[in-house]
């Protein structure tokens, strides 16, 4: 199942730059993140729903409920 990192990153209007400033990783992270090469752990998913105004399981892609 894929992830909706970059379908919501792009909704709040923010570049893989910006994402990856406001979590403190490099923007080459969120895209690995975003094309399912790298799973990012527990913390960081919590992170992603925070900074992207979602619940960390419809990030997940475990809902259709923000």
């Amino acid at each position: 199942m894929q992830n909706r990192i970059k379908e919501c990153r792009k909704a709040a209007g923010m570049s893989q730059a910006e994402l990856g400033n406001i979590l403190g990783v490099m923007n080459n992270t969120i895209a690995r993140y975003e094309l399912g090469v790298r799973e990012p752990n527990l913390a960081m998913w919590e992170k992603l729903a925070k900074a992207l105004r979602v619940s960390p399981a419809y990030l997940v892609g475990w809902t259709d409920a923000k």
